[in-house]
């Protein structure tokens, strides 16, 4: 007879506005390095100290997108089994969601063939971020089916996450890679032109995420601050430790700091998760600073956080595409910071009028969807 597994031990939660806050600053730190790197003129400009800030700050975007993707899986799976979805229904939703994310990027690779100039056949197989997020969710969403209880699903997706830490220098040392098909090669290790991002190491994110949420799903109501604190305290220990580690010379051959260090990407991951601890107790409504603060109905960051994924297809075409064409390489670093924020107006714009007639909301109020949902 088949076991009959009793339902996770959570509550019904109503949306976390702070999450969709969070991803509205991933969208916010996207379009920012995409309009400055496409719009800033080549040459010195680019090798100035504040050009060098934004690079760094700029490279937190795909992370922290990646991060929240992987943190929102064991949420929606376990809202589906509160709804009365069974284990292996809520995991083959998830990975469906995956694979639908892959068939948007492929369409998104169709449409820079279509209206971008210069563009290929062959650089319709470019892999980007939303190729390596929905075969990552994809993952995620089975590997979550896997565990029959939140403390197998918080060791496997620790296990995996240390796996391609692992194995992510060792195959841009390693020469079988170079025997797969082109095209399967770029999943795995960058090449140039055609793979921005490679599931190793960027799938990590989302593994780390899968743990973090699985955590955050199990967590009573009552132990919400105490949860949030110790990402606050734990990100921040995880940074500086291993920052500090960094300088000790690594046992991975193919290591490279700033490409497949497991110590980078360490610091990158406490950060994140720092600063999910502390939106926590600046914008979540129970939180102490809240209640001190006047209310507020509408906030243009977690609109921007609901209609993430329909900003990443717009914006991109419009920052690199025929549109912004006189502008490309034109403009001077401080030229490109003013031109971003006249762009990013617009974004808020095309996020509300999405919002009102496509999902039927009103988008000067907060989404009153159930979290994750």
């Amino acid at each position: 007879m088949a076991e009959v597994l009793p339902p996770p031990p959570v509550v019904r939660r109503a949306r976390a506005g702070y999450i969709d806050w969070m991803r509205g600053l991933a969208v916010l730190i996207m379009v920012l390095a995409h309009v400055v790197d496409a719009w800033t003129v080549m040459g010195p400009t680019r090798q100035t100290r504040p050009y060098f800030w934004f690079m760094v700050l700029a490279g937190m975007g795909a992370p922290l997108f990646l991060w929240l993707a992987g943190l929102a899986v064991p949420l929606a799976a376990h809202a589906r089994m509160r709804r009365g979805a069974s284990l292996a229904e809520a995991s083959w939703s998830l990975q469906k969601r995956g694979w639908q994310i892959f068939g948007l990027a492929l369409l998104f690779r169709l449409q820079a063939y279509v209206f971008s100039a210069g563009a290929t056949i062959y650089g319709m197989l470019k892999v980007d971020i939303l190729n390596i997020m929905g075969l990552s969710l994809v993952a995620a969403g089975w590997l979550w089916g896997r565990g029959r209880t939140p403390r197998t699903r918080l060791l496997l997706s620790l296990g995996v996450t240390v796996a391609i830490l692992v194995l992510t220098p060792l195959l841009r040392v390693w020469s079988w890679p170079a025997l797969l098909p082109d095209p399967i090669e770029w999943y795995l290790r960058p090449a140039p032109a055609r793979s921005t991002f490679t599931l190793f190491p960027w799938s990590a994110f989302v593994f780390a995420g899968l743990g973090l949420g699985e955590w955050l799903a199990i967590t009573a109501t009552d132990r919400q601050r105490w949860f949030h604190a110790a990402c606050l305290i734990g990100g921040v220990s995880l940074s500086v430790a291993a920052y500090q580690l960094s300088f000790v010379p690594t046992l991975l051959p193919g290591s490279n700091f700033w490409t497949t260090s497991p110590a980078f990407f360490s610091v990158r991951l406490g950060v994140l998760v720092a600063a999910f601890g502390l939106l926590y107790f600046l914008l979540h409504p129970d939180s102490v600073w809240a209640r001190l603060t006047w209310p507020r109905h509408w906030s243009p960051m977690e609109l921007l956080g609901r209609t993430s994924l329909f900003l990443y297809w717009v914006h991109v075409e419009l920052a690199y595409g025929l549109p912004s064409r006189p502008l490309h390489k034109a403009l001077s670093f401080n030229g490109a910071l003013v031109a971003f924020a006249v762009f990013m107006a617009g974004m808020v714009a095309l996020a509300m009028v999405k919002s009102k007639y496509w999902d039927h909301e009103t988008p000067w109020h907060r989404s009153s969807r159930p979290d994750a949902e």
